[in-house]
């Protein structure tokens, strides 16, 4: 059992590698400097604007690449002159930051599509980043939620019951970018007893704890259930890098004769398996 779980995992991280992110939801802290090519000041980051202050000065927009997507929502932005040691934070006010292309999901949910879509870039407005200390004059970090919400009961749960104890709560009841929902829309995978369920509320920002549901469970659940929104694809994809690590033995190949005196060799068959994966989650793949 314990080289099953190995070998579940070795599959899970082939596919983080070939993607070059974690998939599932979590919360992270970038430290980014600019401007340059990964965060941009002016025209080509959405336009300027004059403000009363300094006479003919101008906010600009800052357009910030950050490592992971889909970014689902942006919880803060700091930032700092990138000379100043000591670190010293200026906070930018909430509404001055949001997604650049926010996720665009199904039955209103904040979670992305099973598609690759939503963005892994942000906008700041009001002129808190700006080239008066020149190319990489600023230190900026970002804290923000990305990715697909992926979780597991941590123990049994009856059918009629409306809050699912979890080991990781992040990203199921964030607010959708437009503020017009709130919560992910997901399912719990339990062989025939498969249901859809809506997140309305969360006892914690993320890691273990409670996800308040908008109905009541129609089957009963044992714990280490996998409630998800995880694509289809990216978990087909895990069963053939899992089932390629089966094959996979000692020797680099098992070779046997065929009756009519031909060799047969596992080998190609953890290959075609690996390329398949692959194929189904190219998509997925971070491109900076």
């Amino acid at each position: 059992m314990a080289e099953l779980w190995n070998m579940t995992a070795r599959a899970t991280s082939r596919c983080d590698s070939y993607t070059n992110q974690i998939l599932r939801a979590t919360v992270d802290t970038e430290l980014l400097r600019g401007p340059d090519y990964r965060m941009t000041v002016g025209p080509a980051s959405g336009g300027s604007y004059p403000t009363p202050y300094w006479g003919n000065s101008r906010a600009t927009n800052a357009r910030l690449i950050l490592s992971r997507w889909p970014v689902l929502s942006v919880t803060g932005v700091q930032a700092c002159p990138n000379n100043l040691w000591p670190r010293t934070w200026t906070s930018v006010p909430a509404g001055y930051f949001e997604p650049e292309v926010p996720a665009i999901s199904v039955y209103n949910s904040v979670a992305p599509a099973g598609s690759a879509d939503g963005g892994q870039a942000i906008i700041v407005g009001g002129g808190y980043i700006n080239w008066c200390y020149g190319r990489n004059g600023w230190a900026v970090q970002v804290t923000y939620i990305n990715g697909w919400p992926h979780c597991s009961l941590t123990s049994a749960v009856a059918a009629g019951v409306t809050s699912l104890p979890v080991n990781d709560c992040t990203g199921w009841a964030i607010e959708n970018y437009y503020d017009t929902y709130t919560g992910a829309t997901g399912r719990i995978e339990d062989s025939g007893q498969q249901e859809a369920i809506h997140v309305t509320a969360s006892s914690v920002t993320a890691g273990p704890g409670n996800l308040t549901l908008s109905a009541a469970t129609v089957y009963p659940h044992q714990a280490g259930t996998l409630v998800t929104t995880m694509p289809a694809s990216v978990q087909q994809a895990c069963i053939y890098f899992c089932t390629a690590e089966a094959l996979t033995r000692g020797a680099t190949s098992t070779t046997i004769h065929a009756v009519g005196g031909a060799a047969q060799s596992s080998d190609g068959g953890a290959k075609a398996l690996i390329e398949e994966g692959e194929l189904l989650i190219h998509a997925y793949r971070r491109t900076i």
